[in-house]
């Protein structure tokens, strides 16, 4: 099984070892300018604005999804107190209508 880097070098039609990279094979003027760039490259990564979009997309999603289930949380939170609250209002009814039906009635005409 390919790496992840080989995957995504497939997938998206870059590089990902260094010495295969594009920019590395431009000569630099000069000796000072080289060290430059190998310092950028390794704390950047050229990515295709494809890839880059496409990560972009799924941080929207999860973002997105984020917002869904704090909604759906606080939605159920209601709900469990809400059913909570009604049970309790059941048992106390439940309770008068015991107390009512055990005191002996009497009508008087």
């Amino acid at each position: 099984m390919s790496s992840y880097e080989d995957r995504m070098s497939e997938k998206y039609g870059f590089f990902s070892d260094k010495k295969n990279r594009p920019t590395d094979k431009v000569p630099s003027p000069s000796s000072e300018n080289s060290d430059d760039l190998e310092t950028t490259d390794d704390n950047n990564l050229i990515v295709p604005l494809e890839a880059w979009q496409t990560v972009l997309n799924q941080l929207g999603n999860l973002h997105e999804a984020n917002q869904l289930m704090a909604d759906a949380r606080e939605r159920a939170a209601k709900a469990e107190a809400e059913a909570e609250f009604l049970r309790e209002k059941l048992k106390n009814t439940r309770e008068q209508l015991d107390t009512a039906s055990k005191k002996k009635k009497f009508f008087f005409f």
